[in-house]
């Protein structure tokens, strides 16, 4: 077995090695980053279920735009419960703001909108 001979002071086999280490430690640096990027990016996504208690609350409000009715509602379903409630609009008796609150176990989202209360005569 032949030994390693120095190249200018240097054993080129060692040489080697670290120049390994260095680039798996940068690649796997790189990795680390591009994965934590894509876990971020991946855990800001609505789910399925956002999309399905926001289609709800739309079908309510649609059913509220066909016949309104201004008093303060619940919707209890089996996971999760809807609340309405309705007030003025910065004072105007004509504008209400219609809020449809989503409390589940795990977290509260509330959903606004703005109708216009026609006039009852």
């Amino acid at each position: 077995m032949e030994s390693s001979k120095p190249f200018n002071g240097y054993f080129v086999k060692a040489s080697s090695l670290i120049e390994s280490v260095i680039a798996i430690t940068i690649i796997a640096t790189c990795l680390l980053v591009a994965f934590k990027l894509y876990a971020t990016i991946l855990e800001g996504r609505p789910t399925t279920n956002d999309h399905r208690l926001k289609f709800q609350v739309e079908r309510l409000m649609a059913d509220m735009r066909l016949t309104p009715t201004f008093a303060p509602e619940t919707y209890d379903f089996e996971t999760y419960k809807i609340k309405k409630t309705v007030s003025d609009h910065e004072g105007s008796a004509f504008l209400k703001q219609v809020s449809y609150t989503i409390e589940q176990a795990s977290d509260t989202v509330t959903y606004r909108f703005l109708i216009l209360k026609e006039n009852e005569e």
